[in-house]
């Protein structure tokens, strides 16, 4: 992940060979598999940043690049619509902006959010773009980017990394 112009503050990884159910960190909260996957990279990310970014969640933003999203819970909903009833959880968290969202959940982050349902191919220069912009704007003072994918064996790996606004160098002043 290339984001020209922004400081990487961080970089983390999570992988999980197979998708399955996550009794996730918050009883009574059901989010697809895809969600806990990144919240665990974020959290990896999170081990390698100065205290700073940690004092900044209020200011932190998210953003999830997927084309694969909450695709096991959508599943999940659809077998379960067979039998006649469908439980309303399973609702919240077939939605593609869970799968990016739980992480602000899990670590406390109250910045601006979005999911992008795509592929890293056409998603990244969006993502880049957003970041880029909240990090000018003040709209965020730290963004997380993460991409989710899926390997050729079915592995489901997300990379994050945590980015923020490049310091101005004295020539450009």
């Amino acid at each position: 992940m290339n984001f020209t112009g922004l400081a990487t503050v961080a970089r983390g990884e999570a992988y999980r060979p197979e998708l399955t159910t996550v009794r996730g960190s918050i009883p009574n909260l059901y989010a697809d598999p895809v969600a806990w996957l990144v919240a665990d990279a974020v959290r990896d990310a999170l081990t390698a940043c100065p205290g700073d970014v940690a004092a900044a969640r209020d200011d932190v933003g998210t953003i999830l690049v997927s084309a694969h999203c909450t695709r096991h819970t959508m599943r999940a909903v659809a077998g379960s619509a067979a039998g006649g009833r469908v439980s309303p959880l399973r609702f919240a968290g077939a939605s593609p902006g869970t799968a990016g969202s739980l992480a602000c959940i899990v670590h406390g982050f109250r910045g601006p959010a979005l999911t992008l349902s795509t592929g890293a191919r056409d998603g990244l220069p969006t993502a880049r773009v957003l970041a880029r912009s909240w990090l000018r704007s003040g709209a965020a003072a730290y963004v997380i980017v993460s991409v989710h994918g899926v390997d050729a064996q079915g592995g489901h790996r997300v990379r994050s990394v945590v980015l923020a606004a490049e310091p101005e160098s004295p020539v450009s002043r």
